[in-house]
C-alpha cells in the first residue's frame, strides 16, 4: 500500500497561491476551514492556498509528517442529515506548506510580507489565547501565539510601511466567548509592553480586523485499526491523516463583511452565517446542544448509559430531551422560532449518530459550572415567562444533584471546582437534617450557583419529590412515569 502523495492522489492539483496563514495543525481546523477552503477551491472561488503553522514545539511532528503526503489527506464525513445517511471520503488539498516557527522562524514571519496573504486562521485551544510575558526578539521564535501574532503583524506593518491596504482579517476559532475581541486586546498588549510605535498600534487598531466567531463541528478520533487497514484498502492508499468528522458543521462569523468578500463560503451551501453579532448563535449552542448535554448525561449515567448515541436509543430519554428542548428551552429564547428548531432537529440528528463515541463521562467533567452557565439561566428565564418551572428540566436537575449523591468519586474524578466538596459535604449529613433541607442547603451554595437558589418558588420542594421518586423506585422507571405524565399534562409542579 502506498502513502498517499500527489503522485499517487486520485485527483490533479493546481498549484494555488498561498492566501490564508493558519496557526493551528490539528484535526478540527483540518475538518473545518481546512476542508471549506478547499470547497471553495473545487469550484474555483477562492482560488487560494494555507500556509500552516505549528502553535507550539511539539507541532513540528505532525507538520512533518503531513508533508511527507504532500499535505494532502482525506475529510471522512459519517453521520446524518435530514434523516439521510451520509457516508463521504474527500481528498483536501487546500494546503500548501507547512512551517515550523521553533525550526524556521524567519519562513513563518517572511509570509507576512506577502500580499496576497491577508487572512489569518487559529485554532490553538482556549490555553492558547493567554498573556505570558515575554521579550520581543525579531530573529527569535516567541513561545506564546498571540506574541506570534504581533511580531507577524508588526513585520507586515513595517515591510508596508504602515499602509492601510495591507491590514489582515484575523479570525479566531478557539471555543472563547468574543475570541476575536480578547486576541485582539491581547496583540495590543505586547504591542504596548514591547514598546512598539504608536503608528503601528493605530495601523494594527485602524486597518485589522479580529473577528468574533463561534465553530461548531464534532471531530472524532483516528478510527480503530482493523476498520483504518479497510480505509486504507478501500481508498487504495494510506493517509494517516484521516479526519473523521460529523456531516454537520456551524460557523457564525462576525466580519464586518470583510472575511465574506475573500471567502463567499455561505453562497456555496455551507453552513456559514456572516452577521453583525454572533451572541444569538452562541447562546443557541450553548442552551440547545450543551445545555441538553449537560441536562442529560447525569440521567442517562443512572440509566446505565455510557455514551450520547445509547442515551438517545432509550425511547423515554429520547422523547426527554425532544420535548426538553422545543417545550421548555426554545421557548425562552429570543430568536427566529423556525431558526432554533432547525437547530434544535440537527442536534437532535447529531445526538443520534452511531459513528460518533461520545461519552457521557467526558460531558460530565466540570459539570457544576456547566450547569450554571448552560442551565440555570434557562430555569429563570422559564420562571418568569411561565410562572412555573420548566417541568422536564426539573426532572433532570433533580437526577443531576442525585448524581452526586451516588457518585460522588466519579464526582471527584470529573470536576475540579473549588466548592465541590462543600457539595458532597452536604450530601453526607443528609441523614442528620433530611431530604429537603439537605437540597435546601445545596440550593443555598452561592458560590457553586451565584445565587441563592432556594429563591425560586418550588423548586427546593420540586427537586426534593423527584430525588424522593428516584429513590422510590429504579431511577429509568421513574422517569418514565414523569416523561409519560408530562406528554399527557398530568405532571404539574
Amino acid at each position: 500500500m502506498v502513502l498517499l502523495s500527489k503522485k499517487n492522489s486520485p485527483a490533479g492539483h493546481d498549484q494555488l497561491p498561498e492566501r490564508v496563514i493558519q496557526v493551528g495543525e490539528g484535526r478540527f481546523l483540518r475538518a473545518f476551514v481546512d476542508w471549506m477552503i478547499n470547497e471553495l477551491n473545487e469550484r474555483r472561488i477562492f482560488n487560494g492556498s494555507i500556509v500552516v503553522v505549528a502553535p507550539r514545539p511539539s507541532g513540528g511532528a505532525n507538520l512533518a509528517r503531513l508533508g511527507a503526503q504532500d499535505n494532502l489527506y482525506t475529510v471522512w464525513q459519517r453521520g446524518y442529515t435530514r434523516g439521510g445517511i451520509v457516508d463521504r471520503k474527500e481528498l483536501v488539498s487546500s494546503i500548501s506548506r507547512c512551517i515550523d516557527p521553533y525550526k524556521n522562524w524567519s519562513d513563518f514571519i517572511r509570509c507576512a510580507e506577502n500580499p496576497e496573504i491577508n487572512i489569518f486562521v487559529s485554532n490553538t485551544t482556549e490555553a492558547g489565547l493567554v498573556y505570558k510575558e515575554e521579550p520581543y526578539a525579531p530573529d527569535k521564535p516567541l513561545q506564546t501565539f498571540p506574541a506570534k501574532l504581533t511580531a507577524y503583524l508588526y513585520h507586515r506593518f513595517k515591510h508596508f510601511d504602515g499602509e492601510r491596504a495591507y491590514g489582515m482579517v484575523v479570525v479566531p476559532c478557539e471555543l472563547v466567548d468574543d475570541n476575536g475581541d480578547r486576541l485582539k486586546g491581547l496583540v495590543l498588549q505586547y504591542a504596548h509592553d514591547w514598546q512598539l510605535p504608536a503608528a503601528f498600534i493605530s495601523w494594527l487598531e485602524e486597518a485589522n480586523h479580529f473577528c468574533n466567531t463561534l465553530v461548531d463541528r464534532i471531530v472524532s478520533g483516528v478510527p480503530e485499526q482493523d476498520i483504518l487497514k479497510n480505509i486504507f484498502d478501500e481508498m487504495g492508499y494510506e493517509d494517516y491523516f484521516l479526519t473523521v468528522c460529523e456531516p454537520f458543521h456551524l460557523w457564525a462569523v462576525q466580519d464586518g463583511g470583510r472575511l465574506r468578500a475573500m471567502l463567499p463560503l455561505d453562497r456555496i451551501g455551507l453552513n456559514v452565517h456572516y452577521v453583525d453579532d454572533v451572541a444569538p448563535y452562541r447562546l443557541q449552542k450553548v442552551r440547545i446542544l450543551n445545555g441538553t448535554h449537560t441536562l442529560m448525561t447525569p440521567l442517562s449515567l443512572l440509566y446505565g448509559r455510557n455514551t450520547v448515541f445509547e442515551a438517545v436509543n432509550n425511547e423515554f430519554i429520547s422523547r426527554l430531551i425532544r420535548r426538553m428542548m422545543f417545550k421548555e428551552i426554545i421557548p425562552v429564547l429570543d430568536f427566529a422560532e423556525s431558526d432554533l428548531k432547525q437547530y434544535a432537529d440537527s442536534v437532535l440528528e447529531r445526538f443520534s449518530n452511531p459513528f460518533i463515541r461520545h461519552n457521557l463521562n467526558d460531558i460530565m467533567l466540570n459539570a457544576l459550572s456547566k450547569f450554571t452557565v448552560r442551565v440555570l439561566p434557562t430555569i429563570k428565564e422559564y420562571v418568569g415567562r411561565f410562572k412555573t418551572l420548566p417541568p422536564l428540566i426539573t426532572l433532570c436537575s433533580a437526577a443531576f444533584l442525585l448524581y452526586y449523591r451516588q457518585k460522588p468519586d466519579a464526582c471527584l474524578r470529573a470536576d475540579s471546582h473549588p466548592d465541590l466538596n462543600k457539595l458532597l459535604g452536604i450530601w453526607s449529613e443528609e441523614e442528620k437534617y433530611g431530604l429537603e433541607e439537605t437540597v435546601s442547603r445545596i440550593l443555598g451554595l452561592e458560590t457553586i450557583w451565584g445565587e441563592d437558589l432556594n429563591a425560586l418558588p418550588g423548586l427546593c420542594r420540586s427537586l426534593s419529590g423527584h430525588i424522593r421518586g428516584m429513590r422510590s423506585r429504579s431511577v429509568e422507571e421513574y422517569v418514565n412515569q414523569m416523561v409519560e405524565e408530562v406528554e399527557t399534562g398530568e405532571m404539574v409542579e
